[in-house]
Order: structure tokens, then C-alpha cells, then sequence
């Protein structure tokens, strides 16, 4: 369906001025979803929304009232008129966006999030899953087939995301497995380009059908440069966060001469954008954080690019050694001051895939190596790289060494915590000691007859250990059972 906007018609008295906007400061920050935030702003639906002046604010979660006045231009044109107050007790009457809100619950297309009291919690952030109940209902998409997705059987929106999917209006946010993460909330950027979809602004998404595996795999021009494999215990926080952050990474092209960033690409981790706490170790202690665990994310990212031969611009090693990770070539992250940062310096696009399951993470690199292909892994403490394809003469060929722990230093005394939900004579491990140490990493790159040589030293830090007693362990209250 095509609905062409008519002329914005006046709005109430607290509206914002009717106005256009064609270009925003931070356009390409939206990256792939630019064309559709173009294409809608030159229709005038995102009048009044605007973050600031000139700036869309692309990353942002869109929250139910700005999502409300865009779905009521594109799907129906006018601006409604002010009509007496709104049936919703957190909407007030004299907020400008107000009918955009309750024509929406006239048309049908939104009952609200609470019916006792009725309530539309304006400025909450709209889900994955219910921005496809909203479009749903809006352009009158049809039932159709499940879409196969994984984590959406039994959600109450799972019938509109399957007519939203056969629309070709999402593709879901994986592939391998195919997942449509019903509960991440929808960037503005994402929004915008659902809505252009929907009018066909732009191009309907089609699903991208990849090259069968034959001697090498490969995505179009492109062949498996390198890929590496991590693994990490089932279901827990950080577990989220890790194949959050992969869906987020998952597809990014990095040109020939360009720099990727995995926290421009990423952005700042936050509860409004699905991360959840979990342990991040700081200054020597594990504490929670929201995003923890996704420095597991950037270690099997820097390990591709490490044997891929690729340009090492940033990166940083934990300050303590886990031994899921390999020791020496491994990397953390955080907003916004530590980051990873390769160059694709080769003449090739290099595209970024990432694939999982409960227990394991693997980033794959596409490039071109002349045909050289490589594959590793890092499991319990122990890992391996493996060379595929050999390539031809022009491919870049990495070696790596590690060397044996050096300077040794043995960790502080424990720390002692008092928990009285601990009994006596009995201790629980928050965080067991380990010892630090320096190692030095060696990455040689051979290509046409040339040698170079980067070389890394890693300090790793001593861990204390904090333990859980008794109180009176502390104070020497303690006495011996009675027998």
C-alpha cells in the first residue's frame, strides 16, 4: 500500500509550528537507515519530535508518543484535530501530540498498555514486538505463515511479526538462528525505516540468499578471510548482552581504508536498549554493570581480525586474565573511553558476520586473502588455529607467539566479608585470587616477500580473593558447636 501525505493541517494551540525537515546534523550516524529518515522527513512526519536542534538522535529508543504521531502521518495522513480529553489517564488533554494518541486507539491500533485505569505510558520505549502489533494494525497487513523465528513462539505479538516479516518489512535481527529479539526496544532509525517500508519510500527488505558453500565459503565477491569460535556458560546476563551486541555488529561492512569502531557501531549499553547487569571486572573486582560480559563479544572480534592480518589501530586486554579467553590476544571494551578499533588496510570490503548458540560465539571475517582462509577457537583454557585454504601467492600469511608468563606476582591477601547468611566455619568465594604476570605477544605478517612484525606487552594484574564468612569470623565471636 502507497499513502501519499497530504499538507500538514494545523494542530493545537501547543503544537510546533509546521515545518520540514530535510537534513539532520547526524544523519550518518543512522547508517543504513539514513535513506528512510530522509524520505520521512521531507514528508514532514517527524515534526515536533525532533531530539534537538537539527539532530534525529538515530540510536535513541523511539518511545510510544513520538511513535504514535509518526504512525498516524505515514499510515493516515492529516493531523488530527484536538478533541476533548484523552481516554487515557497518563495522557494529558493539553500535550500537543494528545489526538495523535487517541486516533490511534479510535482507529485500533493501540488499546493502551494498562485497561485499569487505562493508561498508554507515553514515554516508554517501544518494543520490537510491539511496533509490529502497531504496523500490523495500522496498514491492515494480512496473516500469514510463521517466519520461523526462534524466540517469538508464544509471545503475544508473534502473529503480527509473522505478517510483518512476510511483508518484507522485517528481516528479524539474525539469521543464524533466526531471531526476531521481540523484546529489544526499536531505534528511531529502525522505526523510521519500518514506516518507509511500509509506504514504500524504500525498497521492501528481501532476504539475503548466500553463495553455497563449495571449495570456500563465500558472500558474493567475498571469501572467509578468518573466523574465530568462543565459548561461555549457558543462559545467564552476560549471555544477553553477548548476543545482543552480535546482532548489533552482525552485517557491518568496513571499507578499504576504513576504520571500524565496535563502540560507534554498538553505542553506549544501556537498560533502554536490552543490555542487562552483569559482572565487569573493574579495578581488580567483579562488579555489575549493565553490558557486562560483552568484552567477550570484542576478544573473538579481535582474535578474527588478529589472524585475519588486519590493522590493529586500539585495542586494550583486560586487566586480569580470564582464562576463557587466549592469553595475550584477547580485548575488553567500555563506554565510552576503552574501544576496539581495526583499519580494513587491505583493498577489499571487509563484511563482519557473527553467528551463535547458548554456548558459543563466532565472528567471521569476509574479505579477500588471495584465498587464504583461517579458523581457531578458544575453549576451556586451550585453543587452536587451523589453515583452511592455503590461498595464493599474494595472501597475507600470520603467525603468532606467545610467550611463557614473566615477572610473576602473587596475589594480595584475601578479603574477608561478613554475611551473616553464612554459617559458621563455612566461607563462600565471591571472587577466587589469582596471581599476575606480564606476557608478550608476537604477530608476524608475510606478504609478497615482506615481513612485519608488531609486537604487544600484556600486563595482567593480580586478582585479590573476596570471601564470604561468618560476622563473628571477623570479630572472634565465633564458638565451637555444641556437641
Amino acid at each position: 500500500m502507497v499513502v501519499v501525505l497530504a499538507a500538514m493541517a494545523p494542530g493545537p494551540t501547543a503544537a510546533p509550528a509546521p515545518a520540514t525537515v530535510t537534513h539532520y546534523d547526524d544523519i550518518a550516524e543512522a547508517g543504513e537507515h539514513a535513506a528512510a529518515v530522509r524520505a520521512l522527513g521531507a514528508t514532514g512526519a517527524f515534526i515536533g519530535t525532533d531530539c534537538a536542534d537539527r539532530k534525529f538522535c538515530p540510536d535513541d529508543p523511539v518511545s510510544r508518543w513520538v511513535m504514535a504521531v509518526w504512525l498516524r502521518r505515514v499510515a493516515f495522513g492529516l493531523n488530527p484535530s484536538p478533541d476533548g480529553p484523552s481516554r487515557f489517564v497518563d495522557v494529558e488533554s493539553d500535550a500537543w501530540w494528545s489526538p495523535f494518541v487517541e486516533t490511534l486507539a479510535e482507529l485500533g491500533v493501540t488499546q493502551g498498555c494498562r485497561l485499569r485505569p487505562a493508561r498508554y505510558c507515553p514515554d516508554q520505549p517501544v518494543t520490537r514486538a510491539q511496533m509490529a502489533s502497531f504496523l500490523t494494525r495500522a496498514f491492515g497487513l494480512p496473516t500469514a505463515e510463521p517466519a520461523g523465528y526462534t524466540d517469538t513462539v508464544g509471545n503475544v505479538h508473534s502473529d503480527n511479526i509473522d505478517a510483518l516479516a512476510a511483508a518484507n518489512i522485517t528481516l528479524g535481527c539474525s539469521t543464524r538462528p533466526a531471531r526476531y529479539c521481540p523484546d529489544r526496544p526499536v531505534t528511531r532509525a529502525e522505526m523510521a525505516t519500518f514506516l518507509a517500508r511500509a509506504v514504500n519510500l524504500v525498497p521492501r527488505a528481501e532476504a539475503v540468499q548466500e553463495e553455497p558453500v563449495r571449495e570456500l565459503e563465500r558472500v558474493g565477491d567475498l571469501h572467509l578471510v578468518s573466523q574465530y569460535t568462543t565459548y561461555h556458560y549457558c543462559c545467564s546476563a552476560r549471555v544477553t548482552n553477548i548476543h545482543l551486541i552480535a546482532d548489533l555488529v552482525d552485517g557491518a561492512v568496513v571499507k578499504p581504508r576504513h576504520r571500524f569502531s565496535l563502540n560507534r557501531r554498538v553505542g553506549k549499553r544501556t537498560l533502554e536498549k536490552g543490555f542487562l547487569e552483569a559482572p565487569t571486572l573493574v579495578n581488580g573486582t567483579l562488579i555489575p554493570s549493565v553490558g557486562g560480559g560483552v568484552s567477550q563479544f570484542a576478544t573473538t572480534l579481535y582474535n578474527a581480525v588478529f589472524w585475519g592480518g588486519y590493522q590493529d589501530v586500539i585495542h586494550m586486554p583486560h586487566s586480569g586474565y580470564f582464562p576463557r579467553y587466549p592469553e595475550g590476544i584477547e580485548a575488553t571494551i567500555n563506554w565510552p573511553d576503552i574501544d576496539l578499533i581495526f583499519r580494513n588496510d587491505s583493498p577489499a570490503d571487509v563484511l563482519i558476520r557473527v553467528e551463535y548458540t547458548d554456548t558459543s560465539l563466532t565472528v567471521k571475517l569476509f574479505g579477500d586473502n588471495d584465498g587464504r582462509s583461517v579458523a581457531g577457537e578458544w575453549r576451556d583454557g586451550a585453543g587452536h588455529m587451523q589453515v583452511l585454504f592455503e590461498g595464493g601467492p599474494g595472501a597475507r600469511v600470520v603467525t603468532a607467539e606467545v610467550s611463557e608468563r614473566l615477572d610473576v606476582v602473587d596475589p594480595p591477601h584475601p578479603s574477608l566479608v561478613a554475611d551473616p547468611e553464612i554459617a559458621v566455619g563455612e566461607k563462600e568465594y565471591v571472587q577466587v585470587a589469582q596471581a599476575g604476570w606480564t606476557t608478550r605477544v608476537t604477530r608476524t605478517i608475510r606478504q609478497a616477500g615482506q615481513e612485519t612484525t608488531q609486537r604487544w606487552e600484556i600486563a595482567y594484574e593480580p586478582r585479590q580473593a573476596i570471601i564470604k564468612v561468618n560476622p563473628c569470623m571477623l570479630d572472634g565471636t565465633c564458638r565451637e558447636p555444641l556437641s
